[in-house]
């Protein structure tokens, strides 16, 4: 089970308060980067899963501590890193026996350049900003190509989570153990699609943009892996999108950031993966909504965990969403 921070109250004593976390947060990057410090100071958006500290060292370089309740997997950060380039931050464990001995884990990350998505844009030119973010989202995700097929991924990951979510009698899961089944039956398709770095929570959250409304860093990698394409992009919904006083809604300009997101991924694909997946739009259609289903209904501790109700009363319409290739000028969503 995931450990969640919900308050200060959560963490050990000696990381209880917001001083204490950043006087460590002082302390350990003045050690690793051997500087001294000028400043460290919060950011914007904490998130639910660590404390996070901007540094800043005597040469004015800006490093990101950040204090975790359980150590991360760091092979995907570096994948990630590897793949789509310096969009998303280097990291490394700094090692501190005593915080260790308190269960928390400490990574310094470089610092992205930009806002987090969600507090960057606003006023009249946020239907525009939209546009302009989805289409540079689908620029740097299309460079997500990586070696090796799909087929073991399909095995040893998704078989398991569609059958969990057929043999499940929660009462949320229930009424789509019909679309599950066929899902199932069909799994096999996905297998000719290429491998693409995904991002375990792609939301407004872990996405920050300049001022010119172009992404500038990628956050938040942990969970994340490789998936066949285009089950990484099953929150296009609500990246073009938005959740409003609990229902899912299309804002102004949806279609134009829906379709610039993905017009954006197949012009930047190498001709080859193109003709691959030119070949097996129906495939990727499926992969579309397999993402969003399985995306709603993550597995936890072994077992279906508990989905978001406002994400659950959506999910009928993400899942009658037709890509822009197949539908033509037809509306995204049937339901």
């Amino acid at each position: 089970m995931v450990i969640t921070i919900e308050s200060n109250a959560d963490m050990p004593m000696c990381l209880g308060t917001e001083a204490k976390q950043l006087e460590k947060a002082r302390e350990l990057a003045e050690a690793h980067y051997n500087l001294g410090v000028e400043k460290s100071e919060g950011v914007e958006v904490q998130g639910f899963y660590s404390r996070t500290f901007i540094v800043t060292l005597q040469d004015k370089m800006e490093v990101v501590i950040q204090f975790r309740p359980e150590p991360l997997d760091l092979a995907p950060f570096k994948l990630a890193r590897k793949t789509l380039g310096d969009v998303v931050p280097e990291i490394e464990l700094l090692s501190d026996k005593d915080l260790e001995k308190e269960k928390i884990w400490t990574f310094c990350m470089t610092k992205m350049p930009g806002r987090v998505w969600l507090n960057a844009i606003g006023g009249p030119t946020m239907a525009d900003a939209n546009v302009s973010i989805n289409k540079s989202l689908g620029r740097i995700f299309s460079q997500g190509y990586i070696e090796g097929e799909s087929t073991e991924m399909v095995e040893r990951d998704i078989r398991p989570h569609l059958e969990m979510l057929v043999a499940s009698e929660n009462s949320a899961v229930r009424p789509f153990r019909d679309v599950s089944k066929e899902f199932l039956r069909k799994l096999d398709t996905l297998k000719v699609l290429p491998l693409f770095v995904s991002h375990f929570s792609l939301s407004q959250l872990n996405i920050l943009v300049d001022e010119n409304h172009q992404v500038s860093g990628i956050v938040d990698w942990e969970l994340s892996q490789p998936l066949p394409f285009g089950m990484g992009f099953a929150r296009i919904h609500t990246l073009a999108g938005e959740y409003r006083d609990g229902e899912f809604e299309m804002p102004e300009k949806f279609e134009d950031a829906e379709r610039g997101f993905w017009d954006e991924v197949f012009k930047g694909l190498t001709p080859d993966v193109r003709d691959i997946l030119g070949a097996n739009l129906e495939a990727i259609q499926m992969a579309v909504w397999l993402g969003t289903l399985l995306d709603t209904f993550h597995v936890d501790a072994g077992q279906i965990g508990n989905c978001n109700p406002v994400t659950l009363r959506a999910l009928p319409k993400f899942l009658s969403y037709r890509l822009p290739s197949l539908r033509g000028l037809d509306p995204p969503y049937s339901n």
